[in-house]
């Protein structure tokens, strides 16, 4: 049987389907990047006091900005879930099924640092997976932004809670050292733990409107 050439119509229809198929993907694939809610997890808790000197306990830290954070969240219209919201103790696999137990999601840990010999300064921020790479670079940005603190960079790390979740962004924030006797006073004031709340949403929310 003789073959005759396609009509131009023809494809022109096979082109505008191929690029409306392309452009919807693209439009699902960018809605599915902007998530709307975002798991807190402030680290430690009940026995485990974390960083401690003396009777300042990382858990006590953590828990307070975490709650900061979640309240300014809120103001910018996102739903925050919050791995706990009291003295109590939650395990590594628990945190981390929280991580991925919502779709359009983010996972932040929030955490204060310790170095045994009083010299470390500063704040980081880690990733695992390379997805989660943007959201850690952007909370720490604006963290040494609104705190003026030393910027000890972005870090990949095989922490559990940012390794084990793996249906969203995770990362784990390093807020400063209670080791370290200078940050020490300004974290214990809630005017500073509130400069620190500040740049972990600020970097959050820049990086939604990054999607």
């Amino acid at each position: 049987m003789p073959t005759f050439p396609t009509p131009r119509h023809a494809l022109n229809r096979t082109l505008i389907g191929s690029l409306w198929a392309a452009l919807m993907v693209l439009m699902l694939a960018g809605k599915a990047s902007a998530f709307d809610t975002v798991i807190l997890d402030p680290g430690h808790g009940a026995h485990d006091r974390g960083a401690a000197i003396g009777y300042v306990y990382e858990k006590h830290l953590a828990l307070d900005t975490a709650r900061r954070v979640e309240q300014l969240l809120r103001k910018e219209g996102l739903k925050v879930i919050m791995s706990r919201s009291r003295d109590v103790f939650i395990p590594l696999q628990d945190r981390s099924a929280l991580g991925n137990s919502r779709g359009n999601a983010i996972f932040v840990s929030i955490h204060y640092n310790y170095n045994r010999g009083g010299s470390g300064s500063g704040v980081e921020t880690y990733y695992h997976f390379s997805s989660s790479y943007m959201l850690a670079a952007y909370i720490q940005a604006y963290l040494v932004q609104r705190t003026a603190m030393t910027n000890r960079g972005v870090k990949s790390a095989n922490f559990h809670v940012i390794r084990a979740t793996t249906k969203n962004p995770a990362v784990l924030v390093e807020c400063g050292f209670v080791s370290n006797s200078t940050e020490r006073s300004h974290m214990l004031t809630g005017e500073f733990r509130a400069k620190i709340a500040e740049g972990i949403a600020q970097g959050i929310v820049a990086f939604r409107k990054s999607k």
